[in-house]
């Protein structure tokens, strides 16, 4: 008994230094910007003597890009528009894909290879929902979307990120942990997200149904769906989820916790900004 005790307080120990390392690394998320990094964010969001006009387009990246009047929407104060978190998705994706790559490469001698995630645009959900429409759940509308994740296989990856464009009002973010069989939401105002969380559940049985042969989700009753915990950061104005938003894929697909909260948000809209400035989320 006196072993047991030991080993059970040793593990405490043990998960004790995981959750401050943990916590460290999610510090490190929120580093201070560079001069230089300031100065590039800086004249892209405040400087308004730049040339052009505000339909320009700043960044792109294959058959995405930012406008210049976008860009200036991560001005605090301001309402994130869809173009700027979509971007910052690829971003996310983008810097995943790095990750992923060199986590192949330390693997080769034995270590764990990491999952690839994918981040898909809010027009998922639209669509999924056939909103403005029959505003009914349609997985014919989404069928044929899986082929653009890596490995073209949504079982084999790591997490699935949905950015949640609730009415045109207000913005949250649902993830599929599809190796840990759990899909959670998280919204700044803490709405609940029963319909997503539902819907989302109901995709990945179509899904495993019409790409693997038909029959029933494997270990079906095994998952979880995880409304949002009153432990999610909050915000305290109409117009800071969108930032939410992002740092939650941020923080999340970096396997970290959301220390964040309200008094980093200025901080995390610069961050945002450098990211797709650079063309990579930065780490």
């Amino acid at each position: 008994q006196q072993q047991q005790q030991q080993q059970q307080q040793q593990q405490l120990i043990i998960a004790e230094q995981k959750r401050k390392e943990a916590e460290k690394a999610a510090l490190n998320l929120l580093r201070p910007l560079t001069t230089q990094e300031q100065e590039l964010v800086h004249s892209v969001l405040y400087n308004n003597t730049n040339s052009g006009n505000d339909h320009d387009v700043i960044v792109e990246s294959e058959a995405d890009s930012v406008q210049r009047y976008s860009m200036k929407t991560l001005r605090k104060g301001c309402w994130l528009n869809d173009e700027v978190i979509h971007y910052f998705y690829v971003m996310l994706s983008k810097r995943d894909e790095i990750l992923c790559s060199s986590s192949r490469e330390s693997g080769s001698g034995g270590g764990v290879k990491k999952k690839r995630s994918h981040f898909f645009k809010s027009f998922f959900l639209t669509k999924l929902f056939d909103e403005g429409a029959t505003e009914e759940y349609k997985y014919s509308n989404v069928k044929r979307w899986s082929k653009r994740v890596p490995g073209k296989d949504i079982f084999q990856l790591d997490k699935i990120f949905f950015p949640c464009n609730v009415n045109n009002t207000h913005w949250c973010c649902a993830v599929i942990f599809m190796q840990q069989k759990r899909i959670q939401f998280y919204d700044s105002m803490h709405g609940k997200g029963h319909y997503y969380l539902n819907g989302l559940f109901r995709y990945i049985q179509d899904e495993w149904k019409a790409k693997k042969g038909g029959g029933e989700l494997p270990n079906k009753d095994q998952w979880t769906l995880v409304t949002c915990e009153q432990d999610v950061p909050h915000q305290e104005n109409g117009f800071d989820c969108g930032v939410f938003t992002c740092m939650f894929a941020d923080f999340l697909s970096m396997d970290r916790p959301l220390s964040f909260n309200q008094q980093h948000i200025t901080q995390c809209r610069e961050r945002i900004a450098l990211s797709i400035m650079k063309g990579v989320a930065i780490q």
